[in-house]
């Protein structure tokens, strides 16, 4: 659907270009019909006039960042859903624009925004790689929050301090807050799944790490007392509850890595005694083998997610967290037979819709790539 949203205004404004060459007062009466503006309002115009443009760079920004954030935005919403929502964008922003502005206003922009709001709310750890040219010229990868909370920051002070620069600033904010709103409600709702990554559950996830300090400051005060007051604990099973506990202190502090590389030492240690408490408190253990698994480290990580399994059957993420354990048994452990082996009994499970295409997608997956292994192999005398 972005693709085809894009097609849409690009090929409106070659016609406009053509038009424009061909006739200049009919391309003007065209883009005057098109043009949202409060002192002779239509309704077609709300939508309308996003699809018009000024010239070719203000067609080419706002296509950039449509082909940038869309898909994504559209993956979560679903092709109905993300279609129904840029339209909603189009108006709410053109109303934005004629509540704070006379002047008749084009571009896809206010659109744009919605779609950028929306993308900040779900995907807000996401890096977008950028080329710069502002005091230094080069590529970097931008935080998305860091990315889009600029030009927020840019319209209101234009707004604030320029409104009559010629920008329909106010159609952007409108825009931004509409999609904000718009993406928090949906996972508020449970409309569309919640993921550990966005914006909502860092929210979730900041609580949490604030009660893992405030456990981890009650822990150490205990176990001082336990210390001073009963007899001496096993040197083993201090050392063990110390180092559960810094892993713990580490997620607090907002440092994933860390903890990972404190887990990795626990279960070096400690991972040859079946008498072990090795498996963490859910959520820590679930962001640990997260951590390992984003930062390439998939057999430690599935190792940490079986952990998770085995001491949480009935987890919600069960399912998902088993894809990602199969995939690492075919492609890092060449075990092709037990990775299918565990997909295959997963099926055989109450799965939802779109879960069990996500298992059936994993298992074709797999198989194709183990076929297409057996081929490339040369026989062996």
């Amino acid at each position: 659907m972005t693709h085809a949203l894009i097609a849409l205004n690009l090929g409106v404004f070659v016609l406009m270009a053509i038009l424009q060459n061909q006739n200049p007062d009919a391309a003007e009466s065209v883009e005057r019909w098109g043009a949202v503006w409060r002192l002779d309002f239509h309704l077609h115009q709300l939508i309308s006039s996003a699809f018009f443009h000024g010239g070719f760079m203000h067609i080419f920004g706002n296509m950039i960042f449509l082909l940038v954030f869309g898909p994504p935005v559209e993956d979560r919403f679903g092709k109905v859903g993300y279609l129904l929502f840029y339209l909603a964008g189009a108006v709410i922003s053109a109303q934005a624009h004629m509540w704070a502005a006379s002047a008749p206003a084009i571009g896809a922009s206010g659109a744009v925004a919605a779609v950028s709001g929306a993308f900040l709310v779900l995907f807000p750890r996401t890096r977008i790689k950028c080329f710069v040219m502002f005091l230094v010229i080069g590529v970097f990868m931008i935080p998305s929050w860091w990315l889009i909370g600029m030009f927020v920051i840019l319209d209101l002070v234009a707004q604030v301090f320029s409104a009559e620069n010629g920008i329909a600033n106010m159609a952007h904010l409108g825009g931004y807050g509409f999609g904000i709103v718009i993406g928090f409600v949906l996972l508020l709702t449970g409309i569309i799944k919640r993921e550990p990554y966005d914006l909502f559950s860092m929210l979730k996830h900041r609580q949490r790490r604030k009660a893992f300090m405030s456990a981890q400051r009650m822990s150490e005060q205990g176990m001082g007392r336990v210390m001073r007051d009963d007899a001496p604990l096993d040197p083993k099973v201090a050392h063990l509850a110390h180092a559960r506990a810094q892993i713990g202190t580490l997620l607090g502090e907002g440092k994933p890595d860390d903890a990972a590389d404190s887990y990795l030492r626990m279960i070096d240690e400690f991972g040859h005694d079946p008498n072990a408490a090795l498996t963490l408190h859910r959520d820590a253990q679930y962001q640990v083998a997260n951590a390992l698994y984003q930062r390439g480290d998939r057999v430690q990580a599935a190792e940490a997610f079986s952990r998770l399994l085995a001491g949480y059957p009935n987890d919600n993420e069960r399912f998902v967290i088993t894809v990602l354990i199969a995939r690492t048994h075919a492609e890092e452990q060449r075990d092709v037979p037990g990775a299918i082996s565990m997909l295959e009994e997963l099926l055989g499970q109450s799965l939802d819709k779109d879960t069990k295409g996500l298992v059936n997608d994993e298992l074709q997956r797999i198989r194709t790539n183990n076929q297409s292994g057996e081929t490339d192999q040369e026989p062996q005398s």
